[in-house]
């Protein structure tokens, strides 16, 4: 019977490839060897289990970061510098009535291309003859002429004769008022080309609406709606459990309004999980968060501000190592904040706005007791010709972490069978590491238990393993850096003697 055992146990160790410990058989002592797992726990798939709200990327050192972003905060022209309304008859009363543009948004327009709108002229007489009517705006000038309009308007042998000239298009029209005012002229001549005073004209508009509006702009505040960035890296940490050492918040303003403009920053702040506000403070917002703009002659061209928070301009260190969960911000945004007087900007139909907030916390910095785990199948049918042995455990660890770990056994429905240890066990060695902080090779260990013979009938119904660890930063306060490529590596082998 002993001599079949021996040749099945060298079948074993040919038909299987195993990396630790490999099949052997032990003559003397008549034991033998059976791998039993080969896993490995990747940094990355803990992250990726820990992190569902935020982006994870690979900085250019090779560190994990976690990057969260914000809604994007939009203003356009739309929303600052709408349509002006018309409708409403302007009475031509001589022959050169003007016009006071209205000033809106502060802004007192000097040129302007207009956009889509209709205009027309309305006129009523009591001539009884032919009358030449002739209409003219110099301050509105269409593919290099001014607007004009010249009606013949015939006697219908009517006491009162009135009609309207248009609609015409205003799109396109350059407007270049005169001290924000545009004159309105006619000339009405009778037979003989005798002049005459209309009894009724008005000028009619729908709307006036710009491609190109400039000007002098006054200041006025844009209310740009609040938002809240969501934090989830530090809940499965412990209070104080995660310090990340350079976390970072940056604001990218884009603007292609042709103004200057300055942030009116009513709240920025961090709230822990349990919505306790932490205060933020920086000489960024302190000094003023001025944007840049496109100047005149660089219409359509869009310009970048980007304000940059980290740990040597703020306090962000400490803000978000107090388990920060949320990131609030409100910010509004003033035009020309230094009210320069005489000054000319612009605004065109595709002009917008944009602020982005987002949010990088790379892996760089301290850890303590982090949880993860990770399930392995494994088949403990194959312990059931063993009697009493031991249990090989070997670890490799490619992260500058220790870590102390559990293994439960599972039945073939997840229940539990056993743990192998009493307690938790420092199996993960940290790895050595740069003067960066990070891995510079691995850290193996072994580790061997005893396993009596009622341990093993129980664990021969083992289909699956979980290993749990708690990850600790190396003491002394050391700062490392966790990379994508970083992993541990567990091996389970039984040495045992054969029943």
């Amino acid at each position: 019977m002993k001599g079949i055992r021996t040749i099945l146990v060298w079948l074993l160790c040919a038909g299987f490839a195993c990396n630790l410990p490999e099949y052997y058989l032990d003559r003397d002592r008549e034991e033998w060897a059976l791998p039993l797992l080969n896993g490995e726990i990747k940094a990355m798939t803990l992250l990726e289990n820990s992190v569902t709200l935020g982006e994870i990327r690979v900085s250019q050192d090779g560190t994990l970061a976690i990057h969260y972003t914000g809604e994007i905060l939009q203003k356009t022209k739309k929303d600052i510098f709408q349509p002006l309304p018309g409708n409403l008859p302007i009475p031509m009363t001589d022959t050169l009535n003007e016009v006071t543009l209205p000033v809106v948004n502060n802004m007192i327009i000097r040129r302007a291309v207009l956009g889509k709108g209709n205009y027309s002229f309305a006129f009523g007489h009591q001539e009884t003859e032919p009358v030449s009517l002739q209409l003219w705006i110099p301050e509105m000038v269409y593919q290099g002429q001014t607007v004009q309009h010249k009606l013949e308007i015939p006697y219908a042998g009517e006491t009162n004769t009135s009609g309207i000239s248009g609609p015409h298009p205003l799109e396109d029209i350059r407007l270049i008022p005169v001290n924000n005012k545009v004159g309105l002229h006619y000339r009405a001549l009778a037979s003989g080309n005798r002049p005459f005073l209309l009894p009724s004209l008005f000028f009619y508009y729908d709307q006036l609406d710009f491609k190109y509006v400039e000007g002098f702009i006054g200041q006025n505040i844009y209310d740009l709606k609040s938002d809240t960035i969501e934090l989830d890296l530090y809940d499965g940490f412990v209070q104080g459990g995660l310090y990340i050492d350079e976390p970072r918040v940056t604001m990218q303003v884009v603007s292609s309004f042709g103004f200057p403009t300055k942030a009116l920053v009513h709240t920025f702040e961090m709230r822990s999980g349990q919505g306790a506000p932490v205060s933020f403070q920086s000489k960024i917002l302190d000094e003023g968060m001025f944007f840049d703009y496109p100047a005149l002659g660089q219409a359509g061209q869009f310009k970048t501000t980007t304000f940059v928070f980290d740990p040597s301009n703020s306090n962000i260190r400490e803000v978000f190592n107090a388990q920060a969960r949320f990131l609030i911000y409100d910010v509004d945004a003033l035009s020309n904040p230094l009210l320069v007087p005489d000054s000319s900007y612009f605004i065109t139909d595709s002009s917008r706005f944009t602020i982005h907030v987002s949010v990088d916390l790379p892996l760089r910095g301290r850890i303590r007791q982090y949880p993860a785990s990770k399930i392995f199948n494994l088949d403990g049918g194959q312990l059931s010709e063993l009697k009493e042995g031991r249990l090989v455990v070997q670890t490799e660890n490619g992260l500058p972490l220790s870590a102390s770990a559990q293994i439960y056994l599972n039945d073939l429905s997840g229940m539990l069978i056993d743990s192998v240890f009493t307690g938790y066990k420092d199996l993960f060695k940290p790895a050595p590491t740069d003067s960066e902080g990070k891995a510079a090779g691995t850290a193996s260990y072994q580790y061997e238990i005893p396993v009596p013979a009622a341990r093993i009938g129980a664990w021969t119904k083992t289909r699956s393993v979980r290993v749990e660890v708690f990850f600790d930063s190396p003491p002394g306060g050391q700062v490392v850096g966790i990379r994508a490529e970083d992993k541990l590596n567990i091996k389970l082998g039984f040495i045992g003697k054969i029943k």
